[in-house]
């Protein structure tokens, strides 16, 4: 079985500090046809806490995060309903179904099915395990999944960092390491639908 691969892919987008899941649910809004949304009003809309150093890059006081690896942007999968809010206030049709890594039972078939139904995939993970040695602290990170291959047992993620590649084939065992409490926080992801 060759990978399936959302079609349309995503657009990749950069970034802000800190607003990743403001980059992610951009990506997940363009790919999805409900046009390009203000990166810097997502996140503000979805309380994303940012650094000390930081606070130059946006244009209004943003919520100050208190430690890396426990609140650093927003805690994604626990801001399902949150994002769902957004969303319903925008007149969106979309839903996210999110995900904990305790609950997920086979990571490669769940991402499948989804993206073989063109629904996107959301992960929130300990990112110095995908990207050990280039990183000096364990942060949290998300990015979007676009396709996935079952037989090599990798996917690519289309990751907003603005110094890493915009896409990166990884191994999904160690993507499914990546989401669990093994480094700290349980993370996981979400699940994006179109509202029917």
């Amino acid at each position: 079985m060759s990978a399936i691969t959302l079609n349309p892919r995503y657009i990749p987008l950069v970034q802000k500090p800190k607003c990743c899941a403001a980059a992610c649910l951009q990506m997940v809004l363009y790919r999805g046809g409900f046009g390009l949304y203000d990166q810097e009003d997502l996140a503000i809309q979805l309380g994303a806490k940012i650094g000390l150093d930081d606070v130059n890059a946006f244009r209004v006081d943003m919520p100050i995060m208190t430690r890396f690896n426990f609140d650093e942007g927003i805690s994604t999968v626990n801001s399902c309903d949150t994002i769902n809010a957004l969303l319903k206030s925008k007149n969106i049709g979309l839903t996210l179904e999110a995900h904990m890594h305790s609950e997920i039972r086979g990571l490669s078939n769940l991402i499948a099915e989804h993206i073989k139904y063109n629904e996107d995939v959301w992960v929130e993970y300990h990112s110095h395990e995908i990207h050990a040695g280039k990183e000096s602290v364990a942060r949290i990170h998300d990015a979007l999944v676009e396709s996935v291959d079952l037989q090599s047992r990798t996917a690519v993620l289309v990751d907003p960092k603005p110094t890493r590649k915009q896409r990166l084939t990884v191994d999904l065992a160690m993507l499914d390491r990546a989401m669990s409490s093994k480094f700290g926080k349980e993370l996981g992801l979400l699940i994006v639908k179109k509202v029917s």
